[in-house]
């Protein structure tokens, strides 16, 4: 992959609509190369799939946090290092957890969670401190996001449809 195919995937990454002769334009070069680069780059599954980002706060999430839960308390640490995978797996599939990591610390999950508001994350963190599997569970608030608009909620730059 050359600097080329890297600004075809930032230009999409912006926005996934943009017409092969568009980032042609953009990038001053003849649209059959983009259109080989893209195919290349589907081809080759660098790019894995176009998709719609739709901010938080239109499904009714106010909120996100990210958090770091332990798995723990079984009679022998196979056991929990093998729940803290099912255990992960299982949030992953809930739509409030918008991303979900194993640490290479053992039985340690961080999962990046929204929320309706600051009570309604608590609520979360106290659902899964009710777990048998789950030893502890710390909640970090995400404010002032940086980079990253699809968590807080707060569009970058607002495109034409």
């Amino acid at each position: 992959m050359d600097q080329l195919d890297r600004d075809i995937i930032r230009l999409l990454q912006r926005d996934s609509r943009l017409s092969f002769t568009r980032i042609a334009r953009e990038l001053q070069k003849p649209d059959t190369t983009v259109h080989f680069r893209m195919r290349k780059l589907v081809r080759d599954k660098i790019v894995a799939r176009f998709s719609a980002l739709v901010r938080p706060e239109a499904l009714g999430y106010g909120v996100a946090c990210l958090f770091r839960i332990e798995i723990g308390g079984h009679i022998l640490p196979d056991i929990s290092k093998d729940r803290t995978r099912t255990f992960a797996e299982e949030i992953a599939r809930e739509e409030l957890y918008l991303w979900v990591a194993l640490d290479n610390e053992p039985m340690i999950i961080h999962a990046l969670v929204l929320g309706i508001d600051d009570k309604n994350i608590e609520e979360h963190a106290n659902t899964l401190r009710k777990s048998p599997d789950v030893v502890k569970v710390s909640v970090i608030h995400l404010r002032n996001v940086v980079k990253g608009w699809e968590i807080s909620g707060v569009p970058e730059v607002a495109t034409d449809i």
